[in-house]
């Protein structure tokens, strides 16, 4: 949207103002993509306000509500398909605002609750301004599609495996520590296109270190790629160092098998071996 709200304060300029939701439109789903992939619950952000040069020169309550009609507009003219999110996994109870008098913005919430969603489905929440008190609302940005897009290997996975540290390379031998990764308990495969997942690499995920990971159509074959902070040559492995040794999926038990190594900035060797079987 035309600034993203930026605060440029021109208030006496109310026929000149539109309304919209920042990150709205139906082509900005990856702005407004749901992250389903966690245990319990998260709260949603919605950001509303003047998209114009000009805030306004008076008090008005904005109304939004969920507006599911634009979802099927949405699947008549896209390729991917998405089904209503269901209303057991939010909870939207405050729908409306205020925006004060010479406010760029102003902000609602949401609860999604993460923790019962599958990840496989593509679901959609369409939001909508549905009034602001005689101010026009944008025709494209007035609608915000909450999405998630689903993928047949997404989901949660319990974790078993080991991180081998090494002092120097494999060859010498000279183990110092092996992490336990079943301690993780589980991770979670998010889906980065219909058929990419991301994962997080051993117990590295918190520093954003994740495997990048490829299936075919049939869902029974991977092949997987460190992800860039991974191959960071400041934050991640030595260059040229990370090695694929096992990439497998088994579509009986639904479990992915890694084993990778590579070598940390200063040499030392780090071998890792984990098994990953879908639980939800």
């Amino acid at each position: 949207m035309a600034g993203c709200f930026k605060d440029n304060i021109h208030n006496n300029h109310d026929g000149s103002a539109f309304v919209g939701i920042l990150g709205g439109g139906a082509d900005s789903l990856s702005k407004s993509a749901l992250n389903m992939a966690g245990p319990d619950s998260t709260t949603v952000y919605i950001t509303v306000g003047v998209e114009t040069p000009y805030t306004l020169n008076r008090t008005i309550t904005l109304t939004l509500n969920i507006d599911d009609s634009k979802r099927i507009a949405y699947n008549q003219t896209h390729f991917n398909q998405y089904d209503s999110l269901p209303d057991s996994l939010y909870v939207f109870t405050t729908r409306s605002v205020v925006l004060p008098a010479g406010s760029r913005s102003a902000l609602l919430t949401f609860e999604l609750y993460t923790g019962k969603a599958n990840l496989k489905n593509n679901y959609m929440l369409p939001i909508s301004i549905t009034d602001a008190q005689g101010i026009a609302i944008d025709g494209v940005a007035g609608t915000i599609y909450y999405n998630q897009l689903g993928s047949p290997l997404a989901g949660e996975y319990t974790v078993t495996g080991t991180r081998t540290d090494y002092l120097g390379p494999v060859s010498a031998g000279n183990v110092y520590n092996v992490t336990d990764l079943s301690t993780l308990g589980y991770k979670f495969a998010v889906t980065d296109s219909t058929n990419v997942v991301s994962i997080d690499y051993s117990d590295l995920g918190s520093a954003g270190w994740q495997y990048i990971v490829t299936f075919n159509p049939n869902g029974n074959a991977v092949s997987l790629v460190p992800n860039s902070v991974i191959l960071n040559q400041e934050t991640g492995c030595l260059e040229g160092s990370f090695i694929i040794d096992a990439q497998e999926y088994n579509p009986v038990t639904k479990t992915l098998h890694f084993k990778t190594e590579y070598s940390d900035l200063n040499n030392n060797s780090r071998v890792i071996e984990e098994y990953l079987t879908e639980s939800r």
